[in-house]
């Protein structure tokens, strides 16, 4: 978008730059936004649920609520039977009916390389919404998900593991981010994003950069998948996180192993929100939680220079 100036009126609240656009209309508050992925599983059911989680998430980030939804496909019907597609579409119908969200139509094209997402329209019912851009030096930082889903799935595409094998990763993508997006609105959260594919530096990079402050972050209180630290000792992760890492490190300082910052930069799909919220609205953030039932990590601090520190 550098260069280019896109149209806004007066109902504009957000545009581009942030997880998702947010717009004011007859006194309504609107969120939108749109997101696809390639098959990440073979299980085309599991995929169609989880793309519909991972398309859901940024509408939870700006604190709003998912009303309806537009379907976008890419199918290949000379490859792949339409009973595939059917299943596709099968998980997705059963995610959207969890999460209350109405399936209003869509547009299919035929794609060598199969996608699937939605654009999704929800509301913020009070009117409030989170943005990457209120956070505040002395706010601590949680997240709701571990990170390392992209080497886990990449190690999945080269056989090296199978779905049965990664139970907990799979509960974890199809888990909605409805009930930590409740969570973070209780105790006041200013700022929140989804962890996604710029992994969790990449997007605590975003929150820095549009929050005019840096972080320190403690890679031991950071949640990780056990199979994903075993991967990637042996060098085998995404490329995405060799282009995350690209993307952060002229503002990152650490000395920690180079496989703990690849780990930190690895692609996400569906996972966490990551928020930030004020010190004394721990004790509370953290009852909250269990009472919630929504994990609950609190990884570091947000800080005044803008560097992202990992110790």
């Amino acid at each position: 978008m550098e260069g280019l100036s896109p149209y806004a009126d007066e109902h504009t609240l957000l545009s581009v730059g942030d997880d998702a656009g947010v717009y004011e209309y007859g006194g309504v508050v609107w969120v939108h936004t749109l997101d696809f992925i390639t098959p990440i599983l073979n299980d085309p059911y599991l995929w169609g649920a989880i793309s519909t989680a991972n398309s859901l998430s940024d509408v939870y980030a700006m604190g709003g609520i998912p009303l309806n939804a537009l379907a976008i496909v890419g199918f290949n019907n000379c490859d792949l039977e339409l009973d595939v597609f059917r299943e596709v579409m099968r998980g997705a119908v059963d995610k959207l009916r969890e999460a209350k969200t109405v399936l209003l139509g869509g547009h299919t094209i035929d794609d060598k390389e199969p996608k699937f997402g939605l654009a999704v329209a929800g509301v913020c019912p009070d009117g409030r919404y989170l943005t990457q851009s209120g956070a505040r030096p002395g706010q601590l930082v949680a997240v709701t998900k571990p990170v390392g889903t992209g080497i886990i799935i990449k190690a999945l595409k080269e056989g090296l593991l199978s779905e049965e094998d990664i139970g907990e990763v799979i509960e974890n993508m199809l888990r909605l981010n409805d009930k930590a997006s409740e969570l973070m609105k209780s105790v006041g959260a200013t700022s929140c994003t989804d962890v996604t594919g710029f992994g969790l530096l990449g997007h605590v990079y975003n929150i820095c950069r549009n929050s005019d402050v840096g972080m320190r972050l403690f890679f031991e209180k950071v949640p990780v998948y056990e199979e994903a630290v075993d991967f990637v000792k042996k060098k085998l992760f995404p490329k995405g996180a060799r282009d995350n890492h690209s993307f952060v490190k002229d503002y990152l300082r650490s000395e920690l192993e180079w496989w703990k910052i690849i780990l930190l930069c690895d692609p996400v799909t569906s996972g966490g929100l990551l928020f930030t919220f004020e010190p004394n609205k721990k004790e509370e953030l953290e009852r909250e939680a269990k009472d919630r039932r929504v994990s609950l990590w609190i990884i570091g601090e947000v800080t005044g220079e803008r560097m992202i520190e990992v110790l």
